[in-house]
C-alpha cells in the first residue's frame, strides 16, 4: 500500500463507498501501526481515558501527557518528542507524587499551556480532589498552584471526591495574558480563574458565570463562535456570548437550543466559507438523539446531516478530533469508538462536482485496525512530515500510534505560532491560508473539550497546489499580519511581528462622542502615538493611507469598551516593510463615524 498501485487501489475503493461518481476526491493515504518500543512510548501500567498533546520546548515536535484514569499507586506519564522519538520525563514532573499519593483515581483534563508567557508549555490537570498547574523550567516541572491561587473550593457536605475538569485557557478579557475556565463536580458554579501576571483570580461572578448551571459542565471549551474578536465559552448544550468579558447565553439565537445528548463535539469550518460549522457524537447507543453535523449560516446552525450523506450510528464513542488527515484542504473527523470488535470512525470531507459535500467513513481502507479499550484520540505531525498521524491511549497495547504513509503527492505548510504583544502561545489566533482560489481557516486553542488536546501547530494540506498566495492572521489582540512568499511542505516559525499595541489610557471621565487626536509627535521618526475616545461599546478602524489614497496599514480592527486608548505606528506596512517619508492619513472608522487627521513621516 505504500507505491502507486496501493494507492490507485485506495483512491478506486473510495469512489466506491462514497457510491458517487462526481466526487473531486484527493487520493486517500493510508496508515501503519507504529511499534510503541522503537518510538520509546514506553507501558504506562494503568487505566487510561484521554490525552494532551502540546510542544512543551517549542521544537515542533508533538508531545504527549497520557492521562491515568484508574490505578492505584501510579501516575500519569509524560513523553517529550526528541524528534519522532519519545521519552518518558515523567520523574522530571510532581505526578508521582500528586497522583501516586491520591485518595482518588481519576485524573481529569490535562491541558498544556504557557500560562506565564515565558515560551514553554506549563502543564494543567484537575483531579478528584483538587487542579494544579505545573511551571515547566527547562522541561521540569515544578507544581505552583498554591503560590499562584490556581486552587479550587472544598464543597461542604458529606462529599469525598469533587472532580475537578479544566475547561481549557483563553485570553477572554485580552490583556495578552490566558485565563482558565474550571468546572466542579457538586458545585453548581464555574470557576473562571483570570491570570494577573503572577496569580490567579476566580472572577466567575463579575463575568456573569455566577449561579449557572451548565448541562454536562465538565465538558467545557473556548472558541470565538461569533468571530467578534473575543473566545466565547460552551459546554455540551450551553453556549454563551463574551461581551468585553461578562457572558450571555446565545444558545437559542445560534439555533442550537434543544441539542439532545452531546458527548464530544468540536467547531471546525467544514465547508471552508470562513465562518466554523459544529459537529456533535453520541456516548452510546441508549443515547437520546443522533450524531450530527450543523452548518453555520450567518451565525445560525442549521441541521445537515442528511445532505452530507453523514450515517454515522450511535454507539460507545470516547473521543474525536478534526484534521486534514489527507492533505486535500477539506478538514476530516475522526471519531473514536471503545468496543471490540468496532473499528473506530473515519470521515472524509469530500467536495463533489456539484459544489455539495460529503461524508463516507474510509477507516476499512486506510488501515485503522487495533480494537478493544480505547479512550481518547488525537491528530498530531508525530515524525514532522506533514502529514497527520493519529495517538489513542489503549488498554491492551497502552498506546496506538497510527503514522500516517503519505504518498498522494498532496502539499502541506505548517505554522508554529508565536505572540509577542499577545499571548505565547498565540491561543485565539485565526489564520486564514489562500491558494489556487480556495481559502481555508484554523483558529488556535489550548484545550479540545472534556480530556483532550490535539495538535499543537496550525496544519493546512494544500492538494496538488504548489504555491500559496497569502496566508493572513489574525493575531489574538487584533493585530494582522499578511505572510506572501510562504514555501510548502515546510514548519514555519510566526512571530507576531508588529510589537504595536492598544493602550486602555486610565482615568477621566467616559467620552460622550468618537474623537481622534493629532498624533504625537509630528513630524515623527521612527513612532508616533495615536489616541483615540470611544463613547460606548464599537468595533473601532484605524487605518492608515499614503497621499495617493492607497491603504497601506490596517492599524486595528477590533471591539473597544467605551474609554479612551492610545496605538503606536512604526512607519511600517501590513507586511512590516518601512514606508518612504511623506504625508499619510490616518481615518478612525466606528458605525457611520469617520474622522481623519494628516500626518507627516520623515527620515
Amino acid at each position: 500500500m505504500k507505491n502507486n498501485i496501493g494507492t490507485l487501489i485506495l483512491t478506486i475503493i473510495t469512489l466506491c463507498i462514497l457510491n458517487v461518481t462526481n466526487i473531486v476526491a484527493q487520493d486517500l493515504v493510508p496508515f501503519e501501526v507504529v511499534n510503541n518500543d522503537e518510538v520509546g512510548l514506553t507501558v504506562a501500567p494503568y487505566s487510561k481515558w484521554g490525552m494532551a498533546v502540546g510542544d512543551i520546548n517549542k521544537d515542533g515536535y508533538p508531545d504527549i501527557f497520557c492521562i491515568r484514569w484508574n490505578g492505584a499507586d501510579n501516575y500519569s506519564r509524560l513523553y517529550l518528542n526528541t524528534g519522532g522519538h519519545f521519552q518518558d520525563i515523567s520523574q522530571q514532573t510532581p505526578l508521582p507524587q500528586i497522583e501516586g499519593q491520591s485518595i482518588s483515581p481519576e485524573t481529569r483534563t490535562t491541558v498544556f499551556v504557557d500560562f506565564d508567557n515565558d515560551g514553554d508549555q506549563d502543564i494543567s490537570f484537575g483531579t478528584p480532589e483538587q487542579i494544579y498547574l505545573l511551571r515547566n523550567d527547562d522541561n521540569t516541572f515544578v507544581d505552583v498552584s498554591d503560590e499562584t491561587g490556581f486552587r479550587g473550593q472544598k464543597p461542604g457536605g458529606f462529599i469525598s471526591t469533587w472532580e475537578y475538569s479544566v475547561g481549557g485557557w483563553a485570553d477572554y478579557d485580552l490583556d495578552g495574558d490566558l485565563d482558565c475556565v474550571v468546572s466542579q463536580q457538586n458545585y453548581d458554579n464555574l470557576y473562571l480563574f483570570r491570570n494577573d501576571g503572577d496569580h490567579f483570580t476566580d472572577v466567575a461572578t463579575e463575568a456573569g458565570l455566577d449561579g449557572t448551571v451548565l448541562s454536562e459542565q465538565s465538558r467545557l471549551s473556548w472558541f470565538d463562535i461569533d468571530l467578534d474578536g473575543d473566545p466565547d465559552l460552551y459546554s455540551a448544550y450551553n453556549f454563551f456570548r463574551n461581551d468585553n468579558g461578562v457572558f450571555t447565553d446565545m444558545t437559542e439565537e445560534i439555533g442550537l437550543g434543544g441539542l439532545e445528548y452531546v458527548a464530544y463535539r468540536e467547531f471546525l469550518d467544514f465547508d471552508n466559507d470562513g465562518d466554523f460549522d459544529f459537529f456533535k457524537v453520541v456516548g452510546a447507543s441508549e443515547d437520546p438523539g443522533e450524531n450530527q453535523l450543523w452548518e453555520n449560516r450567518d451565525g445560525v446552525f442549521v441541521n445537515v446531516t442528511g445532505d452530507v450523506g453523514l450515517q454515522l450510528n450511535a454507539d460507545r464513542y470516547r473521543s474525536m478530533t478534526v484534521g486534514d488527515f489527507d492533505n486535500d484542504g477539506d478538514v476530516d473527523i475522526f471519531v473514536q469508538l471503545n468496543i471490540d470488535p468496532s473499528l473506530d470512525v473515519l470521515l472524509i470531507n469530500d467536495l463533489l462536482e456539484d459544489g455539495s459535500r460529503g461524508l463516507a467513513n474510509v477507516a476499512d481502507f486506510v488501515e485503522i485496525t487495533k480494537t478493544g479499550d480505547r479512550k481518547g484520540s488525537a491528530f498530531l505531525d508525530y515524525d514532522k512530515d506533514g502529514f497527520l498521524d493519529i495517538y489513542l491511549p489503549s488498554a491492551e497495547f497502552n498506546h496506538i500510534l497510527y503514522h500516517n504513509l503519505g504518498g498522494n503527492g498532496a502539499n502541506w505548510v505548517v505554522l508554529m505560532l508565536e505572540g509577542t504583544v499577545s499571548n505565547k502561545d498565540a491561543v485565539g489566533s485565526l489564520v486564514k491560508l489562500c491558494a489556487g482560489g480556495k481559502e481555508q481557516f484554523r483558529y488556535t486553542r489550548a484545550g479540545n473539550g472534556w480530556l483532550r488536546q490535539d495538535n499543537p501547530h496550525v496544519h493546512f494540506g494544500l492538494g496538488y497546489e504548489t504555491s500559496i498566495d497569502s496566508i493572513v492572521i489574525r493575531w489574538p489582540l487584533g493585530q494582522k499580519q499578511v505572510l506572501t512568499d510562504v514555501a510548502i511542505n515546510q514548519y514555519h516559525k510566526i512571530k507576531e511581528s508588529d510589537p504595536t499595541s492598544v493602550k486602555k489610557l486610565d482615568g477621566g471621565v467616559l467620552p460622550v462622542e468618537f474623537q481622534l487626536e493629532q498624533n504625537y509627535p509630528n513630524p515623527f521618526n521612527p513612532s508616533t502615538t495615536i489616541t483615540y475616545h470611544v463613547p460606548e461599546k464599537a468595533n473601532v478602524v484605524i487605518n492608515i493611507f499614503d497621499i495617493s489614497g492607497r491603504q497601506v496599514k490596517e492599524l486595528i480592527n477590533r471591539q473597544h469598551a467605551a474609554g479612551s486608548y492610545s496605538i503606536d505606528w512604526s512607519g511600517k506596512d501590513d507586511k512590516s516593510n518601512p514606508l518612504p517619508s511623506g504625508i499619510y492619513v490616518y481615518l478612525l472608522r466606528s458605525g457611520n463615524t469617520s474622522i481623519f487627521k494628516k500626518m507627516l513621516f520623515v527620515k
